[in-house]
């Protein structure tokens, strides 16, 4: 054999496992990708059943899972176009919302404390960028539709968010 054959052999065997590999770890890629997806829809419904708490935990449930959290925010936020404290921050909001037109007796300070927050000040911030008003100013707009359940002591609270 020739010098040049050896060297037009030693190529293709060189290119052989790496083919191999490429096959596997798109495969690989594949599995990782689905199972992001499903995590990623998992943690959205975490989010929606705890009312938009993030003490449901998106990391603790991708450990749990053996799965990658920041292949996980990726797939959350292709498939719902916001990132998962974003979507969070939305859901939290809207259960804001409901608590301080619902649930009339709650205050400001307790409404945030439910919701998670731990300064009053950084939850009215926020309830203000959502809804152009401070909270204080939200309930006792919407307190006149609901002056009739108030007068006889009736209170809708979601249990959900009272037995944390």
């Amino acid at each position: 054999m020739s010098p040049c054959e050896n060297d037009i052999q030693a190529p293709k065997k060189a290119c052989s496992p790496p083919e191999l590999l490429r096959v596997g770890y798109a495969t690989e890629l594949e599995r990782s990708e689905r199972q992001s997806t499903q995590v990623a829809k998992r943690i959205r419904q975490m989010i929606d059943e705890s009312g938009g708490s993030l003490s449901c935990g998106p990391a603790k449930e991708c450990r749990r899972l053996q799965v990658n959290l920041s292949l996980v925010s990726k797939q959350f936020r292709k498939l719902y176009h916001v990132t998962i404290r974003a979507y969070s921050r939305q859901v939290r909001m809207k259960t804001a919302e409901k608590l301080l037109k619902d649930c009339r007796r709650l205050n400001v300070d307790e409404t945030a404390r439910m919701l998670g927050y731990s300064f009053t000040s950084g939850f009215s911030r926020c309830f203000q960028k959502a809804f152009g008003k401070r909270p204080k100013h939200y309930q006792m707009q919407s307190g006149t539709a609901h002056s009739g359940n108030h007068e006889r002591g009736i209170v809708d609270r979601p249990h959900s968010l009272l037995h944390r």
